[in-house]
């Protein structure tokens, strides 16, 4: 039995591998996962941090995937929990990877997010504004009628422009694909109140802080301690505040 490292009613958190967490959880116990995993395929170095706007501007560099080992053996074991379904994100890189991963599953549909603030390329590669997130169907419980297949909806700035955006005492982003809560929050439009979400793959714990304000439990998975540091508070934060309507 793997003890939670933060616990309250409707919310349970793992500092841990979701590799070793997810085959302790029931089968069909979750309502829906909703996840952004390490995107596997992608190479080389990543930018981790920087600042925008008028800051001066550093940048430090991670090679994509670390800590985590990335692979997509978690997405049988997440399938196998999950009662209604699934919500992935994914880039261009490894869109038909995770679809064919599940290749015999329905899916309702791919969701395009479009990043209309996304900074130019440096290198000789297209501008990429656009992330995806596969759905994937089980049994009928989800409101899928309810999601778009397109959201317009900035990324989150750093710097002196940030507002939502997590930084680390020194103005870099203290993660590097933290999503906006809005846009989690037009995901959970597909699930009700008191449904239970699970994000394996906790990161900032943006999941988490928009289905604590949505009034839906919450269990998550994270392994890196820094990034569980910071998604633990977040969510302490959230579950203090009064449940926002969905439509805000």
């Amino acid at each position: 039995m793997i003890e939670p490292s933060y616990q309250s009613e409707n919310v349970t958190l793992y500092l841990g591998d979701c590799l070793t967490v997810l085959p302790t959880l029931e089968t069909g116990s979750i309502d829906a996962v909703i996840t952004d995993p390490p995107y596997p395929n992608l190479k080389g170095n990543a930018v981790i941090s920087g600042m925008g706007g008028v800051a001066p501007s550093h940048n430090l560099y991670k090679t994509v995937g670390e800590p985590w080992s990335v692979s997509i053996r978690w997405m049988r074991e997440a399938w196998r929990v999950t009662r209604f379904g699934m919500m992935v994100f994914c880039s261009h890189h490894n869109i038909a990877l995770f679809r064919n991963e599940l290749a015999e599953i329905n899916s309702p549909g791919l969701i395009v997010w479009y990043k209309r603030n996304s900074t130019p390329p440096v290198q000789n590669v297209p501008w990429y504004e656009t992330e995806y997130i596969w759905l994937f169907k089980k049994e009928p419980g989800l409101i899928w009628k309810n999601l778009r297949t397109f959201y317009d909806i900035a990324k989150l700035q750093a710097g002196c422009m940030a507002t939502e955006r997590i930084l680390n005492r020194n103005g870099s982003t203290a993660h590097p694909t933290q999503k906006p809560e809005l846009l989690i929050r037009q995901l959970l439009k597909a699930t009700r109140p008191g449904d239970l979400i699970l994000d394996p793959f906790l990161g900032s714990g943006t999941t988490g802080v928009a289905a604590v304000q949505l009034g839906r439990r919450f269990i998550g998975v994270e392994i890196d301690p820094t990034y569980f540091a910071i998604a633990e508070k977040r969510i302490r934060q959230a579950q203090q505040q009064i449940i926002m309507p969905l439509d805000t």
